[in-house]
C-alpha cells in the first residue's frame, strides 16, 4: 500500500484525505493550526459531505514530528494556501521517496513550482471544482460532491498517474486531463472573479447590474484569458462560462453577452470568498493568482489596467486602508473608459 502525506488539513486537504482515510489509505495529515490539530487528535476529523457526514481516525502531525515516524512517503499532497507553498514543500520534501509524488491540491498556478524540485513526471497539477470550507476544529464541509481533474504538465498519461486516478476515482470523481495547465488556468479566472466580486459586501448580483458594468466585468476577464492564451493555455469551458467567450478577438458585444449570460445565474445572497477572508482578517492569495497575472501579463508587455487596478483595490482593502462599496467598482468602470 503506498504511503500518503497531505501537507494542509484545511478543507480540501480535509475533504478529500478525509475520504482516502475512510477507504483505508495510509495517509498522513500534517497542519500548524493548534485548535485543528488538537481536535482531530481527539475526536477525529468530521467529513460534512452530501453523500453522507462521516468522522475518521486521522494520523495528523505538526510539520516538527515528522522525523519522529519512518520511512518514506510514496505521494505527497500540497494542500496548503499558494502563500505557503515553500513551506509546505520544506515540509514534505525530506520525507518525500525517491521516486514519490508531489500533487498540487491548490488554486493558482502552483504545479510549475513542484515540478522545479521533482521534475516533470513526479509532479501532479489537480483543479478541484468544490466549493467547501472549514467549519470549525476538526471539522470541513461541503454542499457538493465535487469533480477532480488531475494531469503532468506534459500532458502524457504515466502509469503513476493512472495508478492515482484509479485510487482518487474511488472516492470522488477524478478525469485525467492532458490539459491540467489550461484546467487550471480556466479555473484561475473564476478564481480572479473572486476577488472581482469582493469590492464590497454585496453580490455581483447587486453590483454589477448595469451595461457599463458588466462591460468593464468583460474587460477585466478578457485581459486574464489574453494572458493565458499567450502563455499557450488551452481553455475548457467552466460550469459557469467558457473563458475563451472573453478572449480580446471576441466582439466587445459578444463578450458583453458572454456575462449577460453567466449574470443569469447570479443570486443576491451570494459572497464571494476573498471577501470573508478580508472581513476575518485572514491573508488571502491575491498575490499568488490574480497578482500572478498581472506579473505574467507584464512579462509579456501586455496592458492590464483593470487587472491592475483591481489588484491595487483589493490589496488596500486587505491592508485595511479603503472601505467596501459600490464606489470601488466605480473606480473599474472609470479605469476601463
Amino acid at each position: 500500500m503506498q504511503r500518503m502525506i497531505v501537507i494542509g488539513t484545511g478543507p480540501i486537504g480535509g475533504i478529500i484525505g478525509g475520504r482516502l482515510a475512510r477507504a483505508g489509505a495510509d495517509i498522513t495529515f500534517v497542519d500548524i493550526d493548534q485548535e485543528h490539530v488538537s481536535a482531530i487528535r481527539e475526536k477525529g476529523l468530521y467529513v460534512d459531505v452530501p453523500d453522507g457526514p462521516f468522522n475518521v481516525k486521522a494520523k495528523i502531525l505538526y510539520p516538527n514530528e515528522l522525523h519522529e515516524i519512518g520511512g518514506k512517503f510514496d505521494i505527497g499532497f500540497i494542500a496548503v494556501r499558494s502563500n505557503y507553498t515553500a513551506d509546505a514543500l520544506n515540509t514534505a520534501l525530506p520525507h518525500l521517496a525517491p521516486d514519490g509524488l508531489l500533487v498540487s491540491m491548490q488554486n493558482g498556478i502552483n504545479p510549475p513550482l513542484l515540478q522545479e524540485k521533482v521534475g516533470a513526471d513526479r509532479t501532479l497539477g489537480m483543479a478541484i471544482r468544490m466549493g467547501c470550507r472549514k467549519i470549525g476544529p476538526g471539522h470541513v464541509q461541503t454542499d457538493i460532491r465535487g469533480h477532480l481533474y488531475l494531469g503532468h504538465l506534459h500532458g502524457k498519461i504515466t502509469p503513476r498517474l493512472e495508478e492515482l486516478h484509479k485510487t482518487l476515482n474511488a472516492v470522488m470523481e477524478t478525469d485525467i486531463s492532458d490539459n491540467i495547465l489550461g484546467v487550471l488556468w480556466s479555473k484561475l479566472t473564476y478564481t480572479c472573479l473572486g476577488y472581482y466580486g469582493s469590492l464590497a459586501d454585496a453580490s455581483l448580483a447587486t453590483t454589477c447590474t448595469t451595461e457599463a458594468d458588466r462591460r468593464a466585468l468583460a474587460d477585466f476577464f478578457a485581459e486574464i484569458v489574453a494572458v493565458g492564451e499567450a502563455l499557450g493555455v488551452h481553455w475548457i469551458k467552466l460550469a459557469e462560462y467558457n473563458p475563451a467567450d472573453f478572449h480580446p478577438r471576441n466582439s466587445a458585444d459578444k463578450r458583453l453577452a458572454a456575462v449577460n449570460d453567466f449574470a443569469k445565474t447570479w443570486k443576491p445572497e451570494d459572497r464571494k470568498g476573498p471577501l470573508r477572508y478580508v472581513q476575518k482578517k485572514i491573508r488571502t492569495e491575491v498575490d499568488f493568482t490574480l497578482a500572478y497575472v498581472v506579473r505574467e501579463g507584464e512579462k509579456l508587455g501586455m496592458k492590464m489596467p483593470l487587472c491592475s487596478k483591481l489588484l491595487e483595490i483589493f490589496r488596500e482593502l486587505e491592508a485595511g486602508k479603503r472601505q467596501f462599496g459600490q464606489q470601488n467598482y466605480d473606480e473599474l468602470v472609470a479605469t476601463g473608459r
